[in-house]
C-alpha cells in the first residue's frame, strides 16, 4: 500500500479522532453537571482519540484501500476501536481507577469500581469513535469505478490523467496525486503516462492499468 496514502489517512485519522474524541468526552464528563468533568473528559478524549484516530486509519488502509469502501472502513473501525479500548481499560491499575475523581456520581462510581467495568467504560466510546473514523477515511479514499464508461470519461491520448493509486513496482517513483498525460493507449486498459514536474523537469513514465489513475482533463478538440 502506498506510503503516501497511509501518512494522509493517519493524519486524517488522528485529526478525526481528536475532535470526536474531545466531543465524546466531553459528553461523559457532563455526566458530572461540573466545569471540570466536561474539562478533564475532553482531555482524556482528545488524546485517546487521536492515539485511536490515528491507528485506526491506518488499519482501515490496509483493510480497506481505495476498493473496500464505507463498510470495510466501518466494521474495521468498530472492531480495532473497541478491543484497543478494552485493552486500554484493563490495563489502569487498580490505584489510579480507585482515586479517579468522579464527583460523587453513581454511574460513574460503578464504572470505575471494577477492571471489568473500566474496560466497557473506555472500550466502547473507542469503538464509536473507531467506526467514525474508520467509515470517513474508507469512503475518502474509496476510487469509484464506473462500469459503463461514456466518451466523456473516457481516457483518450493526450489527455490528463491523475494517480490515484501507487503499484508495487512503482513505490517510491510514483506518488498519489502525481499529473501525467497519457501519450500511448493500449486497448483502452493500459496507459503509458509521462508525468512532468511543475518546472518543466522530467519525473517519470510508466504504463499503468485504468484502475492506478482516473481522467483529470481531456483534450480540447481543436488541438
Amino acid at each position: 500500500m502506498n506510503d503516501s496514502l497511509m501518512r494522509k489517512s493517519s493524519l486524517l485519522g488522528a485529526l478525526l479522532g481528536a475532535i470526536f474524541g474531545a466531543l465524546i468526552g466531553a459528553g461523559a464528563g457532563a455526566i458530572t453537571l461540573t466545569l471540570s468533568g466536561v474539562l478533564v473528559g475532553s482531555t482524556i478524549g482528545f488524546l485517546l482519540g487521536v492515539i485511536t484516530g490515528a491507528l485506526t486509519a491506518a488499519l482501515t488502509v490496509k483493510t480497506a484501500g481505495t476498493t473496500g469502501g464505507i463498510g470495510v472502513g466501518y466494521f474495521t473501525g468498530m472492531l480495532f476501536g473497541g478491543i484497543f479500548g478494552t485493552f486500554l481499560g484493563a490495563l489502569i491499575p487498580t490505584s489510579l481507577r480507585m482515586s479517579a475523581n468522579t464527583q460523587g456520581v453513581p454511574v460513574l462510581d460503578a464504572l470505575v469500581m471494577g477492571r471489568f467495568e473500566t474496560a466497557v467504560l473506555i472500550g466502547f466510546p473507542l469503538s464509536i469513535l473507531g467506526t467514525m473514523v474508520g467509515a470517513w477515511v474508507a469512503g475518502k479514499n474509496l476510487v469509484p469505478r464506473n462500469l459503463t464508461v461514456d466518451k466523456l470519461d473516457r481516457i483518450d491520448q493526450f489527455d490528463l490523467i491523475e494517480v490515484v493509486q501507487v503499484p508495487e513496482m512503482y513505490a517510491g517513483i510514483i506518488e498519489v496525486g502525481d499529473i501525467g498525460v497519457a501519450v500511448e493507449i493500449y486497448g483502452h486498459e493500459d496507459f503509458e503516462i509521462e508525468c512532468i514536474n511543475p518546472d518543466g523537469s522530467y519525473k517519470w513514465l510508466a504504463t499503468l492499468n485504468e484502475r492506478y489513475i482516473r481522467l483529470k482533463s481531456k483534450i480540447p478538440d481543436n488541438m
